[in-house]
């Protein structure tokens, strides 16, 4: 409809209507950025990548944005997950800190992007980049790859708009002890606690999920893992859980499929990712052990795209768990209120 009015307005040379449509929408997009969740006294979750390692038009690669005391900090930055960031209103330019769960390209493709384009939008402060050992030699690595592409801008606009110093991430490596439940506070400000804690995704180490505590109210994201004794120990009591789920018996399917079309090598891959997820069962087994309040399922595998395969991808989940089971979508949010 848009292309068809513009297409009249610009045949009769109405150059003012097109202006005044043109200014309209520069202004639209500029004030779409929700600046309330900066001051909000809330602990806010926007989902920013809920797919798994295939592209999918409907989900990015794993990402979780959390929001308190005016911070936005993600867990993971999977490709695609800045831009749906951005496309959820979320003030990018606030981001403080990105919190890696392992280092799988679908849980990390996306860090140059939001070191980028979370400087443009104003960050004036460093992004740090916590995670497991490991983790300051990947960030050097995203920081070297896009060395040139911050000099460049910095010198066509200057320091003062695009300061050199602070563009690129600064990676933190937050060391665990050996055992099965180890965990260790990794950040602390402004009344927040991350805690990173060890999870189950052998032969893929390290590997580990977190938990965010803010005025009483507490989200724990599970990171890539196999049902682990970990999560349920470190999820308890928590408003939301946000567990990854692989759907065994539609992922079979599509590994019968590779294997009937002669795929081996991809049904081989397929199959060995089987044997490090959780299914959505056991997710909720999770969730009930744990005494949580609301189970969200992230990092789907495969991602339902309609309700017909969201229905199949969740079925038996409420016969374990009683309280409320969301399937994950792109750009949810959840709002959690002050209890202090």
């Amino acid at each position: 409809m848009l292309v068809l009015v513009v297409t009249l307005v610009s045949a009769i040379g109405c150059d003012r209507v097109l202006d005044r449509l043109i200014d309209r929408r520069v202004h639209q997009n500029l004030e779409r950025v929700d600046r309330a969740l900066l001051t909000s006294p809330d602990l806010t979750v926007v989902l920013c990548g809920t797919g798994g390692p295939l592209a999918d038009l409907q989900r990015a690669g794993a990402c979780t944005a959390i929001i308190a005391a005016g911070h936005v900090m993600l867990v993971d930055a999977g490709p695609g997950s800045f831009e749906t960031l951005d496309l959820a209103n979320v003030p990018t330019g606030a981001l403080t800190a990105i919190f890696l769960t392992h280092f799988h390209s679908d849980h990390i493709g996306d860090i140059g992007e939001a070191s980028t384009q979370s400087w443009i939008a104003g960050r004036h402060d460093p992004l740090e980049v916590f995670g497991p050992v490991g983790t300051a030699r990947l960030v050097d690595g995203f920081a070297a790859a896009y060395a040139q592409d911050f000099d460049a801008r910095t010198l066509h606009h200057g320091e003062a708009y695009l300061p050199r110093g602070v563009a690129a991430p600064r990676g933190h490596d937050a060391p665990l002890d050996d055992g099965a439940n180890a965990d260790a506070v990794v950040w602390t400000r402004d009344g927040i606690r991350v805690t990173m804690f060890r999870v189950d995704h052998d032969p893929v180490r390290p590997a580990v999920g977190y938990r965010f505590d803010y005025r009483g109210r507490s989200v724990v994201v599970s990171g890539d893992t196999r049902k682990s004794g970990s999560v349920v120990a470190h999820a308890k009591g928590a408003d939301i859980l946000i567990h990854e789920a692989l759907a065994r018996d539609i992922f079979g399917r599509a590994i019968a499929v590779m294997k009937a079309s002669g795929n081996e090598r991809l049904a081989k891959m397929a199959t060995d990712a089987t044997e490090y997820h959780t299914s959505p069962v056991e997710a909720a087994e999770v969730a009930r052990d744990a005494g949580v309040h609301q189970l969200v399922l992230s990092h789907m595998v495969p991602g339902p795209p309609n309700w017909l395969l969201e229905r199949r991808f969740m079925s038996g989940m409420s016969d374990v768990f009683p309280g409320e089971i969301v399937a994950g979508r792109d750009g949810m949010r959840f709002t959690l209120t002050p209890k202090e």
